[in-house]
């Protein structure tokens, strides 16, 4: 969400308004938890993080799209409250679909990974991308030109994500007494471990 704050900073938006509605953005981490069921009882893991995934690359269209609009604080928040909403339920989704797809030796190494890859992206956001913006409104004398190539850019971009997901997230059964040969059958696995397949394909 530092991107926002720099958007509507940059867009002439006074502190006060900037703080009270971009606190609302942080709501949806707060309140996972509710609709955490929901994830679990409809549809399989593999299936919400591509939706939603998908769902926040429409997003960032989106938000470049309002940026010349004459409600853009209003509508640009509300498309960013609902990314907000799809990125925490994506955490939810992913949380799920990694306990469930991999052994539990790999696990902790998967963890690693994720940390690691949220930290480049938090400096890619809060650092690369903000510094390309002021360069972009150097350029063309216009913060909402530059934001909507910033936001532009990045719903470019996001497409990799639900392809990488569809293509390269192989479903192994994460207890050892799941495993089973590859050529093997779902029903041949116990009711339990063909339980915990099919939610995470």
């Amino acid at each position: 969400m530092t991107l926002a704050l720099v958007m509507y900073k940059n867009t002439g938006f006074s502190n006060a308004d900037i703080a009270f509605y971009t606190s609302w953005l942080y709501l949806p981490w707060v309140i996972k938890p509710l609709w955490a069921p929901v994830v679990d009882m409809f549809g399989t893991k593999r299936r919400w993080v591509v939706t939603l995934q998908t769902a926040i690359a429409v997003a960032f269209a989106l938000v470049a799209f309002t940026t010349h609009l004459p409600a853009f604080f209003q509508a640009s928040l509300a498309v960013l409250w609902l990314m907000a909403f799809s990125s925490a339920t994506h955490d939810i989704a992913a949380d799920g679909f990694y306990m469930l797809a991999l052994p539990q030796k790999q696990q902790a190494a998967f963890v690693g990974v994720r940390s690691t890859f949220y930290r480049l992206a938090n400096i890619t956001g809060q650092g690369v991308l903000v510094a390309l913006s002021g360069l972009l409104i150097r350029q063309t004398g216009d913060a909402h030109v530059a934001w909507a190539i910033i936001f532009a850019l990045l719903a470019g971009f996001s497409p990799c994500w639900p392809l990488t997901t569809c293509s390269c997230c192989h479903v192994r059964p994460a207890m050892a007494r799941c495993a089973r040969p590859a050529a093997a059958r779902p029903s041949s696995l116990p009711p339990s471990c063909r339980s915990s397949a099919r939610r995470a394909s």
